[in-house]
């Protein structure tokens, strides 16, 4: 067995430098990065995806649940905002495009959408997507109560009409 020559003083420089891994090697203390891609390359697929994952932090799951809600909130935005523009665009052309869509929830579609794109811009793991799915879940059921608390900053983005129907039927704010 090899004996290290290395005093503690030295490999501690080694760990605040940031040149050494969580790995030891036997006998010869902290291992390099040299070391460690060495044995995950003679080891197996498990423990090399094992060992290289990172590590998910409070803040990427305060972002899912973040995108998942605002995913709701632009979907109906842009339901308000280019909707009726196309259904006038499309009339103009000769398509009743208010009867073809008449049985499909465009804004809960457009949310679905900017939910999955989000999903994959921000790269998430299996651990996030439920977190992303409770804001979109939770903009989705709550969203009349979200305009009773800033119903001044909804009044800049969608009709009057709207945010007055929306105050009218919020149950958690009063």
């Amino acid at each position: 067995m090899a004996v290290s020559t290395t005093t503690f003083a030295e490999r501690m420089q080694r760990i605040q430098s940031g040149k050494t891994t969580s790995w030891t090697v036997p006998g010869e203390g902290l291992a390099t990065h040299k070391d460690e891609r060495s044995f995950l390359s003679k080891a197996g697929v498990k423990m090399r995806t094992k060992s290289t994952q990172k590590k998910v932090g409070i803040l990427f799951y305060l972002l899912a649940l973040v995108s998942g809600a605002i995913s709701v909130i632009v979907a109906r935005w842009l339901d308000f905002k280019f909707l009726d523009d196309a259904m006038a665009f499309a009339a103009g052309k000769g398509i009743d495009l208010a009867s073809m869509l008449t049985g499909v929830p465009t804004a809960l579609g457009l949310a679905i959408m900017l939910s999955l794109l989000a999903m994959m811009v921000l790269g998430q793991r299996k651990s996030a997507i439920h977190v992303q799915t409770a804001g979109f879940m939770g903009a989705f059921l709550f969203e009349a109560d979200l305009v009773a608390l800033a119903p001044d900053v909804y009044a800049m983005f969608y009709p009057p009409t709207w945010v007055a129907d929306m105050m009218a039927s919020a149950t958690l704010v009063t």
